[in-house]
């Protein structure tokens, strides 16, 4: 994955999916609790008032009690020790903390509730559907019957109230909001359930159930509620949750941009560094996207302009030591003509005067070539070039030249090679002259095949290149021992323009010693330019 975009926006998605995950979980585990505490909460007074019921009582009373119990709500009621409720560590905990425990029994439709009795290790046990109104109807006539018998005054409602979740309070009916049927059901002695608007969020339910009738008029009536039903998602839970996976997804963007951010920043320090002229400026940012691409274009970038910077200084050198011999020769030999008395002695001066503007024409060519190419690759027309036809046609040329020293040249006159015949040519006319100049008798052009490239040795018979200073040979106005200087001719720039026409072509060359003992220069170039594979400098192999 090399897009920026997409390893972005695809890690913001995983993100997006983990964080919605972990919300909705979180939602979800925290309802639960809710849900927990709230009918913990809502059951808490109920359970109270059953449990005062046995205060006191002995075995048959308890039995009694929990029969009576079991009739007015309309549920199994029993009383059991903890050995036979087989009470878990939280289970036991809370209980001892005076707290109503609901226990799943794998029916979803109801549910165990316990409650510690207030004077006996024993405990109440009630298996009840969810609310419902004959377990408020039940819950309004347990405090009834509470309150009548503690005198029905309001300290007893006080005393009630810090066991409710839900208000209670004593009301004259005459305060109450109430249609027709309800005031009839008050008059009757029944239980009425007032629910509020449905439609809105604080949707809750009232119980109200008549203190003492009569036959015309309900003076006071028992009110238990509101009791607001059970909200799932509240406003506050969502808020919350809302905040937190805002939050979440920060975190994840930052963790996502933040790296790419550091890398640019570096990047950037790189440029800025170079911009002030500082070329050691290194962006040191990995990775095969474009961020990393760009850096390591950036770092070759710099390179090669410390190479070129570098090439030039020793160029400048180069060509200041180089033309200050030929120069000095021709002041010198313009002092000597001037002291000169015969014509004749005149003409061997100016002669002499000539070679020396002729090898400064030369040098300065040689200069010119090196420059151009170094200026960059140019465009190349790769063609097919029989390499033996360039090789039998630059032994001719080459004729007049190598007076006793044999030319020779061996390999299939079929290889062809994808190149620049110009260039080509230019390749082996640089290394045949230079092998001309060291060698004793023989130069040899070997040409064969390996693999998909084309290996072409050019081996003289001379004195050859120790390997210490192989690789210099390739540097511009290189020099070596004495066998090998400039006195034999040449200004070392040859071999440096041959290897750069090489870099062009893909491929590579190498110096070695040769079967006579002098020197061998390897030319390694692929047969189809669509097969070059460049693995490094100087290092070239078949795809």
């Amino acid at each position: 994955m090399s897009s920026i975009f997409v390893r972005i926006y695809g890690g913001i998605l995983v993100a997006l999916l983990i964080i919605g995950a972990l919300t909705y979980a979180g939602v979800e585990l925290v309802n639960d609790y809710r849900s927990l505490l709230y009918r913990e909460r809502m059951a808490k007074g109920t359970f109270y008032l059953m449990a005062e019921g046995y205060r006191g009582q002995d075995t048959a009373g308890r039995q009694a009690w929990s029969l009576h119990l079991s009739r007015l709500f309309g549920a199994p009621v029993a009383v059991d020790d903890r050995a036979g409720l087989r009470l878990s560590y939280r289970e036991a905990l809370h209980l001892d903390e005076g707290r109503v425990v609901l226990r799943g029994n794998g029916d979803a439709s109801t549910v165990d509730v316990l409650y510690a009795l207030p004077d006996a290790p024993l405990y109440l046990r009630a298996r009840l559907n969810r609310l419902s109104e004959q377990q408020a109807r039940a819950t309004a006539r347990l405090v009834l019957d509470y309150l009548g018998e503690r005198g029905g005054g309001d300290a007893a409602l006080d005393q009630l109230r810090q066991h409710f979740g839900y208000p209670l309070r004593l009301q004259p009916a005459s305060e109450l909001q109430l249609d027709g049927e309800q005031r009839q059901r008050l008059l009757r002695g029944e239980a009425v359930f007032s629910l509020s608007d449905s439609t809105s969020r604080d949707a809750s339910v009232r119980v109200l159930m008549p203190v003492d009738g009569g036959a015309d008029a309900v003076p006071r009536v028992l009110v238990l509620g509101p009791m607001y039903l059970f909200d799932p998602f509240p406003w506050q839970l969502l808020a919350i949750a809302g905040v937190l996976a805002l939050l979440l997804v920060a975190v994840s963007t930052y963790l996502q941009v933040r790296p790419l951010q550091t890398r640019l920043r570096r990047l950037g320090r790189a440029v800025k560094r170079l911009g002030g002229g500082d070329l050691a400026a290194y962006a040191d940012v990995r990775g095969n996207d474009p961020i990393g691409q760009v850096a390591s274009t950036f770092n070759g970038m710099t390179a090669h302009i410390r190479r070129l910077i570098e090439a030039q200084r020793e160029m400048t050198r180069a060509v200041s030591h180089e033309l200050r011999t030929p120069v000095a020769r021709l002041r010198f030999g313009l002092e000597m003509l001037a002291d000169c008395e015969s014509a004749e002695e005149r003409r061997d001066k100016l002669n002499a005067l000539d070679r020396d503007i002729e090898q400064l024409d030369q040098l300065i060519d040689e200069i010119l070539t090196y420059a151009r190419l170094e200026e960059g690759t140019p465009n190349i027309d790769f063609q097919p070039v029989y390499l033996r036809e360039i090789c039998e046609q630059l032994a001719g040329e080459l004729d007049g030249i190598r007076g006793d020293i044999a030319i020779e040249v061996e390999g299939d006159a079929d290889l062809t090679v994808d190149g620049d015949p110009r260039y080509l040519h230019r390749i082996l006319q640089n290394l045949v002259t230079n092998a001309l100049r060291y060698a004793a008798s023989r130069v040899r052009m070997t040409l064969r095949e390996e693999g998909g490239y084309r290996v072409l040795d050019v081996d003289d018979d001379g004195k050859g290149i120790p390997e210490h200073q192989r690789e210099r040979v390739f540097k511009p106005f290189a020099r070596l021992d004495k066998s090998r200087h400039r006195a034999s001719g040449g200004y070392g720039l040859g071999l440096s323009i041959v290897k750069r026409i090489i870099e062009w072509h893909g491929g590579e060359i190498r110096v070695s010693e040769s079967d006579w003992g002098g020197a061998r220069f390897r030319v390694i170039l692929p047969r189809h330019q669509r097969q070059q594979h460049v693995l490094g400098r100087g290092q070239v192999t078949p795809e």
